[in-house]
């Protein structure tokens, strides 16, 4: 058995492991089992809880050691951040929360991202060889099927599309562990360097749930410092949110048999991908790219009629328009892009 080597609550690598959940689930569950099981643990570990208030779901302990984990010397706090509209924003609400928790680390841990014993020490590992590394991200695994990637770093397309390069349900044979410097990474297992994290001002809320990763990624690559992959570092990642299914779960905590549908989170990351576009191209091209995303829309949702598809037609009008109706938030991205 593995030594666990407790990280270091002072010095150039001391880490906060901040792990965001809206309700109490098996997932939840089994990622704070990861986090236990880590053979270099965090110093602290911040437990937040993003539910909203009077929701039905069922809520997060108040006393978390009651799950019956022992994270050895780490200190685990429990935090609410209600009003968090985003995964960033829950986060910064959390360590926010908690002030006498300092790290020069976060790592970033989504409710349904179980990470792998080995996984910190890999990503601590990693940073420490490379200084000029601000974020390090897993290679991503599929919750059920963990020998099945889902993603190992992010580029993206010439119209903006995200990519991962990974082929549906593609078998991991360790094909992808060659991958370092990337255009992007995931945030759920991601380790951030904190000042930076504050710098950039966390992840920008107008993503909503996706697509906040590749543009946190990008803005700390503009200001100069590098993004890595690490292979070694792996998470289980159940996707609730890109499934449609976070608010469908059994009364176990567990997704039902067959409700699993990626088509009901399609509006918001066509929103997303549209916002994106707006506040990264050059500024002359921005109601170009407004003008098209429309047009786009109308045409897509055209198709969308004839294939039957009523649900995502009216998806592909909305959201362009949906991302367009924030100018304040478009211009306030920008400013800090």
């Amino acid at each position: 058995m593995t030594d666990r080597a407790s990280h270091p609550r002072s010095g150039a690598a001391t880490v906060v492991a901040v792990v965001v959940a809206d309700r109490m689930s098996a997932y939840l569950t089994e990622t704070l089992r990861g986090v236990a099981q880590q053979s270099r643990m965090p110093a602290d570990i911040v437990v937040v809880d993003a539910s909203e208030a009077g929701g039905t779901h069922s809520p997060l302990p108040e006393d978390l050691g009651s799950l019956g984990f022992s994270f050895s010397d780490a200190r685990i706090h429990r935090a609410s951040a209600p009003g968090a509209a985003t995964f960033g924003e829950a986060v910064s609400a959390g360590l926010a929360a908690v002030p006498d928790v300092s790290a020069t680390w976060l790592w970033l841990l989504h409710d349904d991202s179980a990470p792998d014993p080995g996984t910190l020490a890999a990503l601590t590992r990693a940073v420490e060889l490379a200084p000029s590394v601000v974020v390090a991200g897993c290679k991503q695994r599929q919750w059920g099927r963990p020998d099945r990637l889902i993603e190992a770093g992010v580029t993206t397309s010439r119209f903006g599309r995200r990519m991962t390069g990974v082929e549906p349900d593609e078998v991991d044979q360790g094909q992808h562990d060659g991958r370092e410097d990337v255009l992007a990474v995931g945030l759920a297992g991601a380790l951030v360097r904190q000042d930076v994290w504050t710098q950039l001002g966390g992840a920008d809320r107008g993503f909503g749930g996706f697509g906040d990763g590749y543009d946190f990624c990008r803005r700390a690559r503009l200001a100069g410092h590098r993004v890595l992959v690490v292979p070694q570092a792996s998470i289980r990642h159940a996707q609730l949110s890109l499934e449609g299914v976070r608010d469908a779960l059994d009364a176990d905590g567990t997704v039902p048999d067959g409700r699993a549908d990626p088509r009901r989170s399609f509006r918001a990351r066509r929103q997303s991908l549209v916002y994106g576009g707006l506040v990264s191209v050059p500024l002359p091209l921005v109601p170009v790219l407004g003008l098209v995303a429309l047009a786009a829309g109308f045409a897509r949702s055209l198709a969308r009629l004839l294939t039957k598809e009523p649900g995502l037609a009216v998806a592909e009008i909305a959201a362009p328009l949906a991302a367009l109706s924030r100018p304040g938030r478009i211009v306030r991205a920008r400013s800090v892009a």
